[in-house]
């Protein structure tokens, strides 16, 4: 066969599943066809040459649900604002991903019509990294901010 790479508009990664099937696509050739999918998001980075540490209010931290632990040891960071990046404190742009493995307990999953909502939590259970949690990583590394993370993952609560 032929290895296919397409575009749909979803809200994560398993629900390109659902959102085939909701297109016309059998369950049986969506659960033997489809080997992953990607979701996607671009979050703006912060501005190399302004980027100051700074430490997150506890509303903050817990939008996130950023534990202490993760807390001490990260790279909090915002920009100042500068000519650089034209007083936003930002530059650029970096994406939050989220990959979808069809393995064979998910394939037999899509098989029997399971729902996306099923589908998310055994792909998590499996090792599966939600957009939010990816963006966790990224604020963590001093990459973005928090604001940025919660605003473009804001139904990913998870």
């Amino acid at each position: 066969g032929h290895m296919v790479f397409s575009t749909l508009h979803t809200n994560d990664a398993p629900s390109a599943v659902t959102r085939l099937i909701d297109i016309g696509v059998k369950p049986f050739l969506v659960s033997t066809s489809l080997r992953a999918t990607v979701a996607q998001r671009l979050v703006r980075k912060i501005c190399a040459k302004c980027r100051q540490p700074y430490v997150p209010s506890t509303a903050e931290l817990r939008s996130l649900n950023i534990v202490p632990a993760q807390a001490a040891a990260a790279n909090f960071a915002r920009g100042a604002g500068c000519a650089t990046c034209n007083g936003t404190g930002f530059r650029g742009r970096l994406t939050i991903v989220e990959l979808f493995i069809v393995n064979e307990e998910i394939q037999r999953m899509i098989y029997e019509n399971a729902g996306s909502s099923a589908l998310r939590e055994k792909a998590r259970s499996f090792g599966m990294r939600t957009m939010r949690e990816d963006g966790l990583r990224k604020v963590i590394a001093g990459l973005t901010t928090i604001e940025e993370v919660v605003s473009i993952t804001v139904g990913d609560a998870n």
